[in-house]
Parts: C-alpha cells; sequence; structure tokens
C-alpha cells in the first residue's frame, strides 16, 4: 500500500498572510518539523512582525520610561487615530496629546504599575486628537528591557463607541420619555446633591408645579392630545429656566423645578409667577384651542434641610395654591399671600373657562 504523505492545502501561503499581514513569502530555514511543515527564518519572522506593527488597524506605541514618556515609534493607526504626523511626533513627550496633565494622579497610577509590575491592562484613558476632539481608549502597556535599554510598549483601542453606548444608557436612564427633560429619578438624584452641597455662601429653592385643569384636556381631547400637550408645557419651562435651574418631570401632570442661586445674587419670586403666566399661554394642537394653568409650591432649602422635608414643604404649599381654584396660582413661605393673579391672567381664566 502506498504511504500517503500530508501536503499544504495549496491556499495556505495566502490564508497565512491573511491572517499575520505578512508581505514576504514563507522560506524553509533547512529544518522542518513532523509532517513535513516548513519553519520560517528568523530574518522573515522580523520582517512579518515589523509588517504587523505598520499594517495593524490597532494604534501602537513605543516610549521612554522617564517621566514625559516621550515618543520613540508609533504605527499609522496611532496616527490616524490622535490626528497627527509621523515627523512631527518623534522625540516629542506624549503628554502633547493627553487632555489632561502629565503629573496627573491616575497616570502616576499606571506608571508605578510599569515600574513595579511592568504592565497594566485595559486602563481607561482620554486621548486627545490634533483637533481637540476627546477620544476615550482603553490601553495595555508593558515595559521591557532588551539590550541594556528599557522602554514601553503600548496597544491602545478606541473605547468611544463604548462610552457612547454607555452614556446613551445613562441618559435614558435620566430622561422622561414622554416630554425629553429629566424624570424623577434625576431630580432626585440632583435635588440630594444640590443639598449636600448647600452653604452660607448658597440658597436653594425648589417649585413644585402641578398643572390646573388637565384632567379637563384629557377627558374633552383625549390622552394623545394630553400628551403633546405636556411636551409643549415641558419645552416651555426648559425655555423658562437658566444656568441654575434644573427642570424635571416628576410625572402625570407634576413638575419640579430646582433653583441654584449664589448667596449675593438677586431673588425674584415674581420669576416664578412669570413662569406660571408662561404655562398658562394658549396651545393649539390639532386645530383645538387649550389652556390649562399652575399652582406652584416655591420653597426654599434651610441648612440642614432633608430632601423629604424639603419636598413635603415645596408640596403643601403647591396644595395650597390648587386650593384656591384659580388659573395660575404661586405659594412661598417668604410671602404672607399669594402672589396676584395680572389682568391678562384674568382674561385667561375666562378662556379656560370655556375650554
Amino acid at each position: 500500500m502506498q504511504q500517503q504523505v500530508a501536503t499544504r492545502p495549496s491556499s495556505w501561503p495566502a490564508i497565512q498572510r491573511y491572517l499575520t499581514g505578512w508581505r514576504v513569502p514563507i522560506k524553509s530555514s533547512g529544518r522542518e518539523r513532523a509532517g513535513g511543515w516548513a519553519m520560517i527564518s528568523g530574518e522573515v519572522l522580523d520582517a512579518a512582525l515589523r509588517d504587523l506593527f505598520e499594517l495593524s488597524p490597532v494604534p501602537f506605541s513605543i516610549s521612554t520610561i522617564d517621566h514625559n514618556s516621550r515618543y520613540i515609534k508609533v504605527n499609522p493607526a496611532y496616527l490616524r487615530m490622535i490626528g497627527r504626523m509621523g515627523d512631527k511626533i518623534e522625540g516629542q513627550p506624549l503628554g502633547q496629546d493627553l487632555p489632561y496633565s502629565i503629573d496627573d494622579p491616575a497616570r502616576g497610577e499606571r506608571m508605578k504599575l510599569l515600574e513595579t509590575r511592568g504592565f497594566y491592562e485595559l486602563a481607561e484613558v482620554e486621548m486627545q486628537h490634533a483637533s481637540g476632539r476627546i477620544i476615550p481608549t482603553l490601553i495595555s502597556a508593558q515595559r521591557r528591557r532588551i539590550a541594556g535599554e528599557s522602554f514601553d510598549i503600548e496597544i491602545l483601542l478606541d473605547n468611544s463607541e463604548r462610552k457612547a453606548f454607555e452614556q446613551a444608557i445613562l441618559q435614558a436612564a435620566r430622561v422622561d420619555v414622554m416630554t425629553g427633560i429629566q424624570n424623577r429619578s434625576s431630580f432626585e438624584t440632583h435635588l440630594r446633591a444640590a443639598l449636600a452641597g448647600l452653604s452660607s455662601q448658597s440658597r436653594l429653592f425648589l417649585a413644585y408645579i402641578d398643572l390646573n385643569r388637565f384632567k379637563r384636556v384629557n377627558d374633552k381631547f383625549g390622552h394623545s392630545i394630553g400628551d403633546r400637550l405636556l411636551q409643549v408645557i415641558a419645552n416651555r419651562l426648559v425655555e423658562w429656566g437658566n444656568k441654575g435651574d434644573f427642570v424635571a418631570r416628576l410625572g402625570g401632570d407634576e413638575f419640579g423645578i430646582v433653583s441654584s442661586y449664589q448667596a449675593c445674587d438677586p431673588f425674584s419670586l415674581a420669576r416664578f409667577f412669570d413662569l406660571a403666566k408662561a404655562i398658562a399661554e394658549l396651545v393649539v394642537i390639532d386645530e383645538n384651542l387649550i389652556q390649562v394653568g399652575a399652582a406652584i409650591g416655591l420653597a426654599e432649602a434651610s441648612a440642614g434641610v432633608s430632601f423629604d422635608a424639603l419636598l413635603d414643604q415645596a408640596d403643601r404649599l403647591m396644595y395650597a395654591a390648587k386650593s384656591s381654584g384659580d388659573l395660575i396660582d404661586v405659594r412661598s413661605e417668604l410671602v404672607d399671600q399669594p402672589l396676584a393673579v395680572s389682568q391678562p391672567s384674568a382674561r385667561a381664566r375666562s378662556t379656560a373657562a370655556s375650554a
């Protein structure tokens, strides 16, 4: 019986070139492994690794081990990532492509790992593109010493898509689907943080808002129109707000606004009355003329007040405003009486009654 000899498939050299990126042909060194598979020479392997460095879509960087970590060599993928030219980078400190100080504590920890362990893996590091754009990356690094010379090798992975996905998830968890503004969970987180940071140099107000006569809209025009009306009202709240205002939908037809001021900044209750009037402006949806009002309870946070106590205070004031039966009413313990309703709002009350 004739002995069968194992042979390579005819496509094998092409497969090797595809998997490794090698450009040079494979040559036998004169030694063979069992089964007839040829080894490659050291020269060919060196050339292959050089090609791998140059052709890899993954950014590579080789740098000095001194504090400034000057560039020794980077591959084209690295240059594309940071938007730089090779002849402008060699010998330059790596810190020029970082959006933070070279003495940043997190970088110090990574350098310490290289000194003590000789490597670190998948550290979240921000790089800076030549245009100024920040690039989130994951970096794995190793410190090597060959022939008496030490250097650091870094492999970078662009982490932008993962970070964008994480941000989208966080945003979805914080945003009210109906209106596109912040939701109750986000509101509670913000208010608790604001209360924790309250000092003698700042003032904090909570406005609790309930829409008057909103149920009539749902009953007369349907919930679809009511939902679109909520979107209009949310937009009006955002347009009214300024840098110090955090606007959120708390649920149903209730909204909350956390307003932060410096102690030296002027504060006006009339501003919140203007908000109530803005809410009460007529809205046209599918040729339907619609109007709702607002009952607003405005509470100021005192030193040491808890989240629940402040929320209860604003809620109580809001119900006092709602019990008046007026289209708009703003109540606050900063004044003894509800803020007066101007003539334009009186006209709005008669219009709302007809709706």
